[in-house]
């Protein structure tokens, strides 16, 4: 949004000229009881406002037209208006201004009571401000007598939980979805002797604050509380308010009925969601830039929004900067579309998986996963809620704990590692899943941090059956509509050689020899489909083995994940 400074003085004819331009541009004037003369900006612009309330449509009256820098103020409101239009999540009735000259902004901020504006919040770091107003026209006003080249205005965005996967535009995990209940740490490969993960690493929980409960009994949890009513008043926590509750017990909680990853890691809670499940990206961005300040080694966000904001932006690049790994929910409405931050280069992106390691169907997919994102646990998980309960939670916002946990336990057991080093392990050894190498579904894989705390055992022998994947639409393109891909991965820690590969679709069966997979790499077969008999109303059923040769690799210490089955669809749009 950088504007060109414009400078220039407005005579009676400028003025004059000026007034029929917003004619042109708006068809409609108004007159007031004192001849003063004001024009609507909305009329006549290609744009869809008829959601915007009647109080909403913005006034410019004569005397503000006269001020030296009224063009760029009008063309920094048309701009804002048109977001609002464009965006639901876009807030109304306020805005962020960047100032990019220090002494301009704190002349500003000095003179802000005699304005008719509102001091929402300020940040020094950034010479930025949120700044409310009761009508457009009082913020053309201030706008008009602000040189453009000292400021942009930034739209403040909605932020809110994920939508509750199943109900209102979120669907649900799909048919077969398999529940994790109390076995996610054990399908992520975490055994029994975990307690001391997590030491000496601060994770900051960004949500809706974090309620008392035994499973962080013996933890000194740092609170900080963001949420403000209209007044700048704190506002009491609902008992019911417990999503940050369950977010943080899969990080570090301790009860063994639902053990957190990494129990023995330090936690930073900071409230920016009121008990309505809302807060705003300026707040968000406050709170990142806190928990930086603070130490945090790493961030979760199982929150979103729809809105792409600048000063987020700004704030995830501060704590990237500072050596931060922010890790954040993809979002649950099912759509090839990632929820902002975690859209946002430089956060990991997390999406959800089933216990069968199946991607669901509310999880959202997008290119930021494909880009260095990862898919964790998401389906029916155990987790802590308030007054001492526990609930099955479901969606990405339980997806992303396990991977911030899973950073914490990797930095706690390789002292001295960065988050960034131990979220790269975690991706080197992630398992391969839906389409072979990284894919806008399940990004790099599915979390498995039992690989990477073994990755120095010698001689472990895994082969894993990775997946069967066919996408029509990218079939038809290559020229081959008949042709599917089974994925086998090098799972452990020694290379596999000579492997059997039984494929059977529909009604044909055939087998295949895998020479050689070095240890974490993986080999793609192609394969016909065979839709030319044994498809069913569900679809087509297939299912492929791995056979290891015990002879030449030594015993497979995990045949769990050697066999897949599965029924694929015509439809592109469900090829997970």
């Amino acid at each position: 949004m950088n504007q060109k400074s414009t400078i220039f003085t407005i005579s009676a004819t400028a003025l004059g000229i000026l007034i029929m331009v917003f004619i042109l541009f708006f068809n409609h004037a108004r007159r007031n009881a004192d001849n003063n003369r004001s024009t609507e900006i909305t009329e006549g612009l290609d744009l869809n406002f008829s959601e915007l309330p009647d109080t909403d449509i913005p006034l410019i009256d004569d005397s503000a037209s006269r001020s030296p820098f009224a063009s760029s103020a009008l063309d920094a409101l048309r701009k804002l208006l048109a977001a609002l239009a464009a965006d639901s999540s876009a807030i109304r009735r306020e805005v962020i201004l960047r100032f990019n000259n220090e002494a301009q902004y704190n002349e500003f901020l000095k003179t802000l009571t005699d304005r008719n504006l509102r001091l929402l919040g300020n940040s020094d770091r950034f010479m930025s401000m949120r700044i409310g107003f009761e009508n457009y026209g009082d913020l053309f006003s201030e706008l008009a007598n602000l040189d453009p080249s000292s400021y942009e205005v930034e739209t403040n965005f909605l932020v809110s939980l994920p939508g509750q996967p199943g109900t209102g535009e979120s669907p649900g995990a799909g048919d077969g979805a398999i529940p994790f209940g109390r076995d996610a740490l054990k399908l992520i490969g975490i055994g029994e002797g975990n307690l001391e993960f997590g030491k000496g690493i601060k994770v900051a929980v960004i949500d809706s604050g974090i309620q008392e409960h035994e499973t962080f009994s013996g933890k000194n949890i740092l609170e900080y509380d963001l949420v403000r009513d209209a007044n700048g008043n704190s506002v009491p926590i609902d008992s019911n308010n417990g999503h940050g509750t369950a977010v943080a017990s899969i990080i570090a909680g301790s009860d063994p009925r639902y053990s957190g990853v990494a129990p023995a890691a330090e936690i930073l809670s900071y409230r920016v969601l009121d008990n309505d499940g809302y807060s705003d990206s300026y707040t968000l961005a406050e709170a990142i830039i806190q928990a930086a300040d603070s130490g945090a080694d790493i961030i979760n966000i199982s929150l979103g929004s729809k809105g792409d904001s600048g000063i987020v932006r700004r704030a995830v690049d501060y704590a990237n900067d500072a050596g931060v790994l922010i890790v954040a929910a993809t979002g649950n409405e099912g759509v090839n579309s990632i929820s902002f931050p975690a859209a946002i280069e430089g956060v990991v992106a997390v999406a959800a998986n089933d216990a069968l390691g199946q991607h669901v169907d509310f999880a959202n997919s997008g290119n930021n996963l494909q880009d260095g994102g990862i898919t964790a646990p998401g389906y029916a998980v155990w987790a802590a809620w308030p007054e001492g309960e526990a609930v099955s939670f479901s969606g990405t916002s339980a997806s992303a704990p396990f991977v911030s946990g899973a950073v914490a336990a990797v930095m706690s057991e390789n002292q001295g590692m960065s988050a960034i080093s131990a979220y790269e392990l975690l991706q080197n050894h992630s398992n391969e899943a839906g389409a072979p190498g990284n894919d806008i579904v399940y990004g790099t894989g599915n979390l498995n941090l039992g690989r990477v705390l073994e990755r120095n055992v010698p001689d472990i022998t895994d082969a894993g059956l990775a997946s069967y994947y066919y996408d029509p639409a990218s079939a038809e393109l290559g020229g081959q509509s008949n042709t599917a891909q089974v994925v086998i991965e090098n799972r452990g820690t020694t290379a596999l050689h000579n492997l059997t590969v039984e494929v059977e679709s529909g009604s044909a069966e055939r087998t295949y020899n895998v020479s050689f997979i070095p240890v974490g790499e993986i080999a793609v077969i192609e394969t016909p489909v065979g839709f030319s008999s044994g498809v069913t109303e569900e679809g087509l059923p297939v299912s492929a083995t791995v056979i290891v040769n015990q002879n030449l690799n030594g015993e497979d210490r995990d045949i769990s994940d050697n066999s897949f089955r599965k029924n694929i669809e015509l439809d592109s749009s469900k090829q997970p």
